[in-house]
């Protein structure tokens, strides 16, 4: 009847998901329903969910950074990243536009990790 996530069961006893506490089971549905309804469990829920949208946010920020890096290995100067219109079109048009890095950033940080395929003269 709750949603999955919410409980989990170690050694017979039944503990919030979110607080990592045990919750009296004995007494049925009233005491699960107190637990979850209590500010304590509300905040720790939140906690979880924002440090989890902070964690997706940075790895989507990650993926941008190494994708940018990609498109400009195509023959594009990383310098063109640092033409102020090109940043105020990224900021409103593309997620986490606003905090493209520069393109020595880009050049310094992520250009070394990235796994271009190999160009061999012909």
């Amino acid at each position: 009847q709750y949603p999955a996530g919410v409980l989990h069961s170690d050694g017979g006893k039944l503990f919030c998901t979110s607080c990592n506490v045990t919750v009296d089971h004995k007494n049925g549905d009233f005491m699960f329903q107190k637990h979850l309804d209590s500010s304590i469990h509300r905040k720790r829920k939140a906690e979880i969910q924002s440090s989890t949208a902070t964690a997706l946010l940075a790895k989507k920020q990650k993926k941008l950074n190494f994708d940018l890096t990609a498109v400009c290995c195509a023959n594009i100067p990383f310098e063109k990243l640092d033409i102020q219109k090109l940043c105020k079109f990224f900021r409103p048009s593309v997620a986490n536009g606003g905090v493209i890095p520069s393109s020595a950033q880009l050049r310094r940080e992520y250009l070394p990790k990235l796994k271009l395929p190999s160009i061999t003269s012909r």
